[in-house]
């Protein structure tokens, strides 16, 4: 896989730019406020913990001299209605969104295994919860959709920059042990990502990207999986690394390289990056075959960004 650096000198570029972002008030979420704002870009965030948010807000105000605009929306991302509140509050304060990130997450929690070998026939009659995949799935869904919406207001001529960001996941593409919802849930956000990106980007103008760090010094690896992680000699990932990856996504429209840089997916171990998405196209040959490889690449060639079947009018 090649390796992908941060560019922090890209940063820059989104001074005055309208961030929305789900998740900032803890975590990888918040480091990614907090260099947002530091770069002068006007950010409106969502999370479900309102004192974390003012918290957020009040040490971010006192900590950093700027004259940017920073602001929350208590947000539920299971709940459609609180992203659109999300969008709509930065919309009616700016006029514009720029860049939407989708960071929020929650992973499985000791005692609540989806498969718990103790379920019989008379405890699994009860339905689980499905907020692991409502946070971490459909929630992205809805945040992506109105996103697209939002982004493109203003900008028939394309002429400037919009994107996306998902947070994704290790677990989106390898295989992680006992994630028995969170993993599937997070290879959806890289799907969503695969499904859309050619879209979004002739149809709107679009970049969507997403990062999938592997486990990260943030509330969601327990001392269990630090262990594990420590255990091989695998060092956690910093919060602030996977954000400056998030901000490079956002800062850098274009790379000689890669041409727009969109429909990437940046795995983060370490605080060290890879693209993995050119590369397992790439080697498609390798792991499916000549002729399937050439079979796949004709039908996604025919498929294109999917309006010409999917909307045919």
């Amino acid at each position: 896989m090649p390796p992908f650096q941060p560019v922090p000198s890209s940063f820059s570029a989104l001074k005055g730019q309208v961030v929305v972002l789900t998740g900032g008030a803890n975590g990888i979420g918040f480091e990614i406020v907090r260099k947002l704002y530091q770069a002068g870009a006007h950010i409106v965030f969502g999370d479900i913990d309102e004192i974390a948010c003012q918290a957020a807000v009040d040490r971010l105000t006192s900590e950093i001299p700027c004259t940017s605009g920073l602001s929350f929306v208590r947000t539920d991302v299971r709940r459609y209605e609180d992203n659109l509140a999300l969008f709509k509050r930065a919309y009616e304060q700016y006029g514009r969104v720029d860049h939407a990130l989708s960071i929020a997450g929650v992973t499985e929690q000791a005692g609540k295994n989806w498969f718990d070998p103790k379920l019989d026939l008379s405890s699994v009659t009860a339905a689980p919860s499905t907020d692991l995949v409502d946070i971490n799935l459909t929630g992205v869904l809805y945040f992506a959709r109105i996103a697209a919406v939002y982004l493109r207001q203003g900008n028939d001529d394309r002429g400037k920059d919009k994107s996306i960001c998902l947070l994704g996941s290790v677990a989106s593409f390898k295989e992680q042990g006992g994630l028995f919802v969170y993993q599937p849930a997070k290879h959806g956000v890289l799907g969503l990502v695969r499904s859309t990106r050619k879209f979004f980007e002739r149809a709107h103008g679009i970049r969507i990207n997403t990062v999938c760090p592997s486990a990260t010094r943030t509330r969601m690896a327990t001392s269990a999986v630090a262990d594990v992680w420590a255990a091989q000699g695998v060092a956690l990932n910093d919060p602030r690394a996977v954000a400056d990856y998030v901000l490079t996504l956002a800062g850098v429209p274009r790379d000689p390289y890669v041409g727009t840089v969109t429909g990437l997916a940046v795995f983060v171990e370490a605080d060290k990056g890879w693209e993995i998405e050119k590369d397992l196209d790439r080697c498609s040959a390798s792991w499916l075959g000549e002729e399937m490889s050439r079979n796949a690449a004709n039908i996604e060639a025919a498929l294109a960004s999917g309006t010409a079947w999917s909307d045919p009018q």
